[in-house]
C-alpha cells in the first residue's frame, strides 16, 4: 500500500514539476532575426551529364528565408558572380558556353526565383567535367547573404 502511495505522490509531483518547463526562454529570438538569401541546393554542386554538342539546361534558384512568405513586401535584388574558388579540379567554362545574369529578382510576396541556366557544349572537349562556380556576390541592406548556401558549382560532364 505504501508503494502505491508513494508513486500517487511521485507522478503528481512530476506533473506539477513538468509544467514549470513551459516558461522557459527561447534560444532563438526568431522575432529578431533577419532575413537569409541562399541557393537552395541540398548539396553544392548539380551536375548534369550530356553528349556533346547537346545543351545542359540547370535550373539557377535564389530564395530567401522568413516565416511567412506573405509579409514580404519588395522585391529583393540578389547580385551573383563567378569565384573560380570553388571550382576545384573541374575545367573552368569558356564564357562562350553560358550566360549568367549578374542579378536575380525575387518578387515581392515571393520566396524564390528560378531562372533557366544554359550551357551549350559545342564548344566543349568530350570526356572532361567541366565547372561554373556561381556565387552571391551582394543583397540588399537589411538582408544577411547565407555563410553556407552561398555558392553552387554547376557540373558538366560531357560524353
Amino acid at each position: 500500500m505504501k508503494t502505491k502511495i508513494y508513486s500517487l505522490l511521485l507522478i503528481v509531483l512530476m506533473a506539477f514539476t513538468n509544467v514549470s518547463c513551459l516558461e522557459d526562454e527561447y534560444l532563438v529570438d526568431w522575432d529578431k532575426m533577419g532575413f537569409v538569401i541562399e541557393l537552395p541546393y541540398a548539396k553544392h554542386y548539380v551536375q548534369k551529364t550530356v553528349n556533346q554538342g547537346s545543351d545542359a539546361v540547370f535550373d539557377l534558384m535564389v530564395n530567401y528565408t522568413i516565416a511567412d512568405w506573405r509579409n514580404q513586401n519588395e522585391s529583393i535584388q540578389v547580385g551573383l558572380g563567378l569565384d573560380d574558388t570553388y571550382l576545384g579540379s573541374y575545367e573552368p567554362l569558356p564564357a562562350s558556353a553560358y550566360t549568367l545574369p549578374s542579378s536575380l529578382t525575387i518578387e515581392k510576396q515571393k520566396q524564390l526565383t528560378t531562372v533557366p541556366l544554359t550551357i551549350k557544349t559545342t564548344e566543349l572537349e568530350a570526356g572532361k567535367t567541366y565547372g561554373l562556380p556561381v556565387v552571391i556576390t551582394s543583397v540588399p541592406s537589411g538582408y544577411t547573404k547565407s555563410g553556407n548556401f552561398n555558392y553552387v558549382v554547376f557540373r558538366v560532364v560531357v560524353k
